[in-house]
Protein backbone atom coordinates (compact mmCIF):
# COMPACT_ATOMS: atom_id res chain seq x y z
CA UNK A 1 0.00 0.00 0.00
CA UNK A 2 1.46 3.52 -1.31
CA UNK A 3 2.23 5.99 1.46
CA UNK A 4 0.42 9.21 1.62
CA UNK A 5 1.78 12.26 0.60
CA UNK A 6 3.35 14.38 3.20
CA UNK A 7 0.50 17.44 2.40
CA UNK A 8 -1.95 14.87 2.77
CA UNK A 9 -0.66 14.07 6.25
CA UNK A 10 -0.01 17.42 7.30
CA UNK A 11 -3.84 18.21 6.72
CA UNK A 12 -4.90 14.96 7.66
CA UNK A 13 -3.36 15.32 11.22
CA UNK A 14 -3.81 19.14 11.95
CA UNK A 15 -1.09 20.14 11.42
CA UNK A 16 -1.70 22.42 8.61
CA UNK A 17 -4.97 24.70 8.10
CA UNK A 18 -5.70 28.03 6.20
CA UNK A 19 -6.58 30.93 8.41
CA UNK A 20 -6.44 34.04 6.37
CA UNK A 21 -8.25 35.39 3.13
CA UNK A 22 -7.63 35.56 -0.14
CA UNK A 23 -3.93 37.22 -0.89
CA UNK A 24 -4.26 40.80 -1.37
CA UNK A 25 -1.81 40.12 -4.91
CA UNK A 26 -4.71 37.06 -6.09
CA UNK A 27 -7.36 39.96 -5.15
CA UNK A 28 -5.68 42.58 -7.18
CA UNK A 29 -4.90 39.59 -10.10
CA UNK A 30 -8.80 38.97 -9.63
CA UNK A 31 -9.59 42.24 -11.08
CA UNK A 32 -7.20 42.15 -13.84
CA UNK A 33 -8.63 38.70 -14.95
CA UNK A 34 -12.44 40.60 -14.88
CA UNK A 35 -10.61 43.54 -17.25
CA UNK A 36 -9.53 40.82 -19.96
CA UNK A 37 -12.55 38.70 -19.37
CA UNK A 38 -11.25 35.75 -18.87
CA UNK A 39 -13.77 32.80 -17.18
CA UNK A 40 -12.05 29.47 -16.61
CA UNK A 41 -9.55 29.59 -13.88
CA UNK A 42 -7.31 26.92 -12.39
CA UNK A 43 -6.17 26.93 -8.43
CA UNK A 44 -2.96 24.75 -8.49
CA UNK A 45 -2.55 23.60 -4.92
CA UNK A 46 -5.90 24.71 -4.21
CA UNK A 47 -5.78 23.25 -0.41
CA UNK A 48 -8.85 24.01 1.52
CA UNK A 49 -9.60 26.90 -1.33
CA UNK A 50 -9.92 30.48 -0.16
CA UNK A 51 -8.84 31.10 -3.57
CA UNK A 52 -10.97 29.05 -5.08
CA UNK A 53 -14.20 30.26 -3.15
CA UNK A 54 -13.14 34.05 -3.96
CA UNK A 55 -12.65 33.71 -7.42
CA UNK A 56 -15.60 31.64 -7.91
CA UNK A 57 -17.54 34.59 -5.74
CA UNK A 58 -16.29 37.09 -8.33
CA UNK A 59 -17.37 35.27 -11.25
CA UNK A 60 -15.61 32.61 -12.57
CA UNK A 61 -15.98 28.65 -13.29
CA UNK A 62 -12.64 27.48 -10.85
CA UNK A 63 -10.85 24.21 -11.08
CA UNK A 64 -9.75 23.54 -7.71
CA UNK A 65 -6.55 20.97 -7.89
CA UNK A 66 -5.10 19.67 -4.78
CA UNK A 67 -3.23 17.03 -3.69
CA UNK A 68 -4.24 16.19 -0.56
CA UNK A 69 -7.52 14.57 0.32
CA UNK A 70 -8.48 16.00 3.35
CA UNK A 71 -7.71 19.45 2.37
CA UNK A 72 -10.39 19.32 -0.39
CA UNK A 73 -12.85 17.77 2.06
CA UNK A 74 -12.67 20.72 3.99
CA UNK A 75 -13.25 22.72 0.68
CA UNK A 76 -16.02 20.63 0.11
CA UNK A 77 -17.59 21.59 3.78
CA UNK A 78 -16.94 25.10 2.81
CA UNK A 79 -18.53 25.24 -0.60
CA UNK A 80 -21.67 23.76 0.74
CA UNK A 81 -21.75 25.79 4.03
CA UNK A 82 -21.65 28.96 1.91
CA UNK A 83 -23.49 28.17 -0.96
CA UNK A 84 -20.31 28.52 -3.80
CA UNK A 85 -21.82 26.27 -6.80
CA UNK A 86 -19.02 27.21 -9.44
CA UNK A 87 -16.17 25.58 -8.11
CA UNK A 88 -15.26 21.88 -9.34
CA UNK A 89 -12.71 19.76 -7.26
CA UNK A 90 -9.53 17.25 -8.59
CA UNK A 91 -7.17 15.86 -6.39
CA UNK A 92 -4.11 15.19 -8.01
CA UNK A 93 -0.63 15.73 -8.74
CA UNK A 94 0.58 19.21 -9.90
CA UNK A 95 3.13 17.83 -12.44
CA UNK A 96 0.69 15.64 -14.01
CA UNK A 97 -2.44 17.44 -14.34
CA UNK A 98 -5.38 15.46 -15.76
CA UNK A 99 -6.67 18.74 -17.82
CA UNK A 100 -6.92 18.70 -22.13
CA UNK A 101 -4.77 21.35 -24.03
CA UNK A 102 -5.62 24.62 -23.49
CA UNK A 103 -8.26 24.07 -21.14
CA UNK A 104 -8.03 27.81 -18.89
CA UNK A 105 -7.76 30.85 -19.20
CA UNK A 106 -5.92 31.98 -16.16
CA UNK A 107 -3.71 30.19 -13.54
CA UNK A 108 -3.07 31.24 -10.34
CA UNK A 109 -0.96 28.91 -7.69
CA UNK A 110 0.23 30.42 -4.12
CA UNK A 111 3.19 28.71 -2.48
CA UNK A 112 3.08 25.74 -3.97
CA UNK A 113 5.82 25.18 -6.77
CA UNK A 114 8.11 25.08 -4.22
CA UNK A 115 7.56 22.02 -2.81
CA UNK A 116 9.00 19.72 -5.38
CA UNK A 117 12.58 18.65 -6.41
CA UNK A 118 14.06 20.69 -9.94
CA UNK A 119 12.84 17.86 -12.06
CA UNK A 120 9.40 18.26 -10.46
CA UNK A 121 8.98 21.91 -10.92
CA UNK A 122 10.10 21.73 -14.19
CA UNK A 123 7.03 19.14 -15.29
CA UNK A 124 4.77 21.32 -13.35
CA UNK A 125 5.93 24.09 -15.23
CA UNK A 126 5.40 22.47 -18.51
CA UNK A 127 2.05 21.19 -17.69
CA UNK A 128 0.74 24.75 -16.59
CA UNK A 129 1.55 25.58 -20.40
CA UNK A 130 -0.01 22.94 -21.74
CA UNK A 131 -3.25 23.36 -20.14
CA UNK A 132 -3.06 27.50 -20.31
CA UNK A 133 -5.25 28.59 -23.79
CA UNK A 134 -3.09 31.23 -25.78
CA UNK A 135 -3.40 34.71 -24.06
CA UNK A 136 -4.14 32.68 -21.04
CA UNK A 137 -2.59 34.90 -17.99
CA UNK A 138 -0.83 33.65 -14.72
CA UNK A 139 -0.28 34.37 -11.38
CA UNK A 140 2.57 32.44 -9.18
CA UNK A 141 3.79 33.15 -5.54
CA UNK A 142 6.92 30.95 -4.71
CA UNK A 143 9.79 30.82 -2.30
CA UNK A 144 12.83 32.96 -2.47
CA UNK A 145 16.54 32.05 -1.93
CA UNK A 146 15.96 34.75 0.81
CA UNK A 147 13.25 33.34 3.33
CA UNK A 148 14.50 32.60 6.61
CA UNK A 149 13.96 28.85 6.21
CA UNK A 150 16.82 28.14 3.49
CA UNK A 151 19.41 26.16 4.48
CA UNK A 152 16.74 24.42 7.06
CA UNK A 153 16.27 20.58 7.08
CA UNK A 154 18.13 17.52 4.97
CA UNK A 155 19.78 18.41 1.49
CA UNK A 156 18.13 16.85 -0.90
CA UNK A 157 19.72 18.59 -4.07
CA UNK A 158 21.13 22.73 -4.51
CA UNK A 159 18.64 25.04 -3.04
CA UNK A 160 16.24 22.16 -1.93
CA UNK A 161 15.60 20.82 1.76
CA UNK A 162 13.16 18.78 3.11
CA UNK A 163 11.73 19.51 6.46
CA UNK A 164 12.65 17.18 9.60
CA UNK A 165 10.37 18.99 11.90
CA UNK A 166 7.59 21.55 12.92
CA UNK A 167 4.04 21.69 10.68
CA UNK A 168 6.14 21.18 7.61
CA UNK A 169 7.94 18.10 8.47
CA UNK A 170 8.32 15.54 5.45
CA UNK A 171 7.79 18.12 2.93
CA UNK A 172 10.02 19.61 0.23
CA UNK A 173 10.87 23.21 -0.03
CA UNK A 174 12.95 24.59 -2.79
CA UNK A 175 14.46 27.76 -2.89
CA UNK A 176 14.25 29.98 -5.62
CA UNK A 177 16.78 32.70 -7.22
CA UNK A 178 15.09 35.15 -9.28
CA UNK A 179 17.23 33.92 -12.78
CA UNK A 180 16.20 30.59 -11.62
CA UNK A 181 12.51 30.89 -11.40
CA UNK A 182 12.46 32.66 -14.56
CA UNK A 183 14.58 30.19 -16.92
CA UNK A 184 11.43 27.96 -15.71
CA UNK A 185 9.27 30.10 -17.40
CA UNK A 186 10.85 30.78 -20.36
CA UNK A 187 8.02 29.95 -22.58
CA UNK A 188 5.66 32.54 -21.18
CA UNK A 189 6.27 36.12 -21.65
CA UNK A 190 7.31 37.35 -18.44
CA UNK A 191 5.06 40.54 -17.25
CA UNK A 192 6.37 41.50 -14.02
CA UNK A 193 8.19 39.31 -11.01
CA UNK A 194 8.93 40.93 -7.44
CA UNK A 195 10.62 39.69 -4.79
CA UNK A 196 8.59 40.71 -1.46
CA UNK A 197 10.99 40.35 1.54
CA UNK A 198 8.93 40.63 5.01
CA UNK A 199 11.15 41.10 8.31
CA UNK A 200 9.68 38.77 11.18
CA UNK A 201 11.04 37.42 14.80
CA UNK A 202 12.68 34.69 12.80
CA UNK A 203 14.49 36.33 10.06
CA UNK A 204 13.10 37.82 6.86
CA UNK A 205 9.72 35.81 4.91
CA UNK A 206 10.47 35.79 1.07
CA UNK A 207 8.26 35.05 -1.74
CA UNK A 208 8.60 36.15 -5.41
CA UNK A 209 5.38 37.09 -6.94
CA UNK A 210 5.40 36.39 -11.13
CA UNK A 211 2.74 37.56 -13.76
CA UNK A 212 2.95 35.70 -16.83
CA UNK A 213 1.47 35.30 -20.03
CA UNK A 214 1.07 32.51 -22.58
CA UNK A 215 1.28 33.53 -26.13
CA UNK A 216 0.25 36.46 -27.78
CA UNK A 217 2.40 39.72 -27.51
CA UNK A 218 0.62 42.77 -25.99
CA UNK A 219 0.88 45.45 -23.41
CA UNK A 220 1.81 44.94 -19.78
CA UNK A 221 -1.17 44.96 -17.52
CA UNK A 222 -1.25 48.28 -15.33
Amino acid sequence: MASAHPWELAWREGRWYEVSPAFPPVIQFSDYLKQVGSRKVLDLGCGAGRHSVYLARQGFRVVGFEVSISALRKLRIRLKTESVESVEIINGEMSKLPFSDRAFDAVISTNVLHHSLAAGIEQTVEEVYRVMNNGAEGFLMTLSEHDYKNGSGQLLEPGTYVMTEGDEQGIVHHFFSEKELLSHFGKFRIISVQEELIPIEKGVRGHFHLRFRKGRAGKNPA
